[in-house]
């Protein structure tokens, strides 16, 4: 569309220019005195023609666009369905990665609101972790965790922390439960630690994390025969015990696949099952909690965060890479305004700093490799 087309389309109805204006127009034409020529020629006077015919049209698109500025053209916001059919679409055009293994970093955060009254502040305990899933059976699976300790969480945050005295410990009190969750006091202490290496045999988590990574590539990318295979590890939980809707396995598969090495395809495809069940319309547009770009579901699930002195409802939110559909960060904020805070108040966080398929392989301590699964070592 060239600048023509567009102007005249978004000035369908710009009404002419008023007779001020063009009053003004002729004024300004008449200020600079007329000389006499005894025989003017025509190319003279077809440009001066063409001049004031200009200055004449100039003035009064001024006067219009002036008098009527256009509307904004107001962009429909995509409902939560269209934002997670087009990222489906984004992903499966993908190419799979490769290497040895999975490795997943990121970094967790969780707040603490302390303090009391007009003196309240938010500390932040912080600590990072790494997993390593091996492509091939039999090598180590291995997760490593480290607390980085107990800070204030924002500038402001550590002015209040400083004018008490930059303590050490903290004292969150006993609050007010209305939920069946006991509710005690707790102490405190910023206290860093070592990393830990914990050598895990089999994925301990149930569901769609469950599954080697052999499992995940043979998973069908058609969503009709991708939930067919799905069903079929349902039932297979339900005859241990583990009792769970379709619409409860599809958001905890949607969850694992924020982190697990599902291909292109199968992220595709969760995507397209989920879409169809209720609840996917609050998808959206949003930011993780690093500033990036990210499509945030709220999967439904529920719980309860200690603020001051109160225990709210908070939901579990996960935030997707707009082009690649991997998890960015996963947060649990508050369902309602409380105690001065508006809704969707931060408790705690989890933010990917790297994920992805590497040839790099973990870097254990001496000792390490003789520990059995399950073990911890330092």
């Amino acid at each position: 569309m060239d600048e023509i087309t567009l102007l005249s389309s978004a000035l369908p109805d710009a009404p002419p220019p008023t007779p001020e204006a063009v009053a003004r127009a002729r004024a300004r034409l008449t200020t600079h005195e007329v000389r006499r020529r005894r025989h003017p020629s025509w190319t003279l006077i077809i440009g001066a023609s063409v001049a004031t015919t200009a200055v004449i049209t100039a003035v009064a698109l001024a006067a219009t666009l002036l008098g009527s500025p256009p509307l904004p053209v107001l962009e429909t916001p995509k409902t939560g369905e269209h934002l997670l059919r087009e990222l489906a679409d984004r992903v499966e055009k993908l190419s799979p990665g490769t290497g040895a293994y999975w490795r997943v970093q990121g970094t967790r955060v969780r707040r603490y609101l302390v303090g009391t009254g007009p003196t309240r502040y938010w500390i932040a305990s912080g600590g990072e972790m790494r997993q390593w899933t091996p492509r091939k059976p039999g090598a180590l699976y291995v997760q490593e965790t480290e607390s980085s300790g107990i800070r204030p969480d924002t500038p402001r945050d550590e002015k209040i922390w400083q004018k008490q005295g930059s303590p050490d410990r903290w004292r969150l009190p006993e609050c007010e439960s209305s939920s069946s969750l006991p509710c005690p006091s707790i102490t405190l202490a910023d206290k860093r630690s070592r990393r830990e290496y914990r050598i895990i045999g089999d994925v301990p988590d149930p569901g769609l994390g469950g599954l080697t990574i052999a499992e995940l590539d043979a998973l069908p990318t058609d969503p009709a025969r991708l939930r067919e295979r799905l069903e079929g590890y349902r039932k297979a939980e339900q005859k241990r015990g583990l009792k769970r809707s379709w619409e409860e396995f599809l958001k905890a598969a949607v969850r694992d696949m924020t982190v697990i090495p599902a291909s292109p395809g199968l992220r595709a495809a969760l995507l397209r099952l989920y879409v169809e069940q209720p609840g996917a319309e609050v998808a959206r547009e949003d930011s993780d909690p690093l500033g990036r770009p990210a499509i945030a579901i709220d999967l439904g699930t529920k719980g309860y965060f200690q603020l001051g002195t109160r225990m709210v409802p908070i939901t579990q939110e996960i935030l997707l890479d707009p082009r690649t559909g991997e998890g960015m960060a996963e947060r649990s904020v508050t369902t309602d305004a409380e105690g001065g805070f508006p809704k969707g108040t931060v408790a705690h966080y989890v933010v990917v700093d790297k994920m992805g398929w590497t040839d790099e392989r973990p870097t254990l301590p001496p000792g390490c490799r003789r520990v059995k699964a399950g073990g911890v070592c330092r």
